[in-house]
């Protein structure tokens, strides 16, 4: 649910022609056996000296078009429905650290309308819709009146809030507002903190919201989330996925990975090793059936409302459009 490819090729000169190359490379999603992965448009806080803009969404939107179109014989867009041959790799999108659309919070719209999926509202630092986990005033103040209209607008667009980098506070003030939309409430990247006592991850009484929305948490692989010292490893994210599985259940726990956007443990150094950590669960006693829950049918069923709710808001808009003519 979490890939920062784009990020890579846009601002650290990462070469869309070479495949070979990064935690999430064509070669190790192939060898991984990936069906489908998520590209964020991630917006960093310290663009043009702490002013990112939309016009830098679009920008990093069109990265992901590139990549996409520069393996089009691999990665397919959801856009376009379900893949031609089983063996493509469904590309997915969403945004990371949506401050900049406080400017103007309609023009979330029309990224949703795109093909945008999962959207946080805030990254590391706060910002003027959210204060963020790692953020200064995380503790004392959570969504501003502006975020929660702009959560509003993302569930009502069809999107879905990501809470992953999101405050304590800003998710408890989001739980409201997914249940108003019957949403899941999902963090496409974060572990459990009763394993690694990290404000980035997730606490028991969150996982159960997550569950009780019907919700996913995407494990993220970042060995500082996995592990908060020493060195982590594939046992250790057992650890978080055993943990979350107690909590929230197998049908609330994905895969989130965060490749290419963080130290991963060595023992999980890129996709090509999904099948390790697969066997990794199943020797820790995850039945193998849930397993392919937390790999695939979860994170897929998450997908699945927003797709619903996009065609949904579609046909809406038609029926008052033909009303109006």
């Amino acid at each position: 649910m979490h890939v920062d490819t784009p990020w890579q090729v846009r601002f650290k000169d990462k070469s869309i022609d070479v495949p070979g190359t990064g935690q999430a490379a064509i070669d190790a999603l192939q060898k991984g056996k990936y069906g489908g992965i998520v590209y964020p448009i991630y917006i960093a806080d310290h663009l043009h000296d702490n002013k990112p803009t939309i016009k830098d969404a679009d920008l990093i939107f069109d990265t992901v078009d590139s990549i996409m179109k520069q393996h089009s014989s691999v990665l397919w867009p959801h856009t376009k429905g379900p893949p031609p041959d089983d063996k493509m790799i469904t590309a997915y999108v969403s945004i990371e650290g949506a401050g900049p659309f406080a400017a103007d919070i309609t023009q979330i719209d029309r990224f949703i309308a795109r093909g945008v999926i999962f959207v946080g509202p805030v990254h590391w630092h706060d910002d003027l819709l959210a204060t963020a986990a790692t953020g200064k005033d995380g503790k004392k103040r959570g969504l501003s009146k502006l975020g929660k209209q702009f959560c509003e607008r993302v569930y009502a667009a069809g999107g879905i809030v990501d809470v992953s980098h999101m405050s304590d506070k800003s998710f408890d003030d989001l739980v409201p507002i997914a249940e108003k939309y019957g949403a899941p409430i999902v963090a496409t990247h974060s572990n459990a903190r009763a394993i690694a006592d990290h404000v980035r991850n997730l606490t028991d009484d969150q996982l159960r919201v997550i569950k009780k929305t019907g919700g996913v948490a995407g494990l993220n692989f970042y060995d500082k989330y996995v592990r908060v010292k020493g060195i982590a490893s594939v046992d250790d994210l057992v650890a978080h996925a055993k943990h979350m599985i107690e909590i929230a259940g197998v049908d609330h726990i994905g895969i989130g990975t965060d490749f290419d956007g963080g130290t991963m443990p060595p023992d999980l150094p890129d996709a090509g090793h999904m099948q390790e950590l697969a066997a990794a669960l199943k020797k820790a006693g995850v039945a193998e059936g849930d397993v392919h829950k937390i790999f695939s049918e979860n994170t897929k069923r998450v997908i699945a409302w927003s797709d619903e709710k996009k065609l949904s808001s579609k046909q809406m808009r038609e029926k008052d459009g033909a009303a109006a003519r």
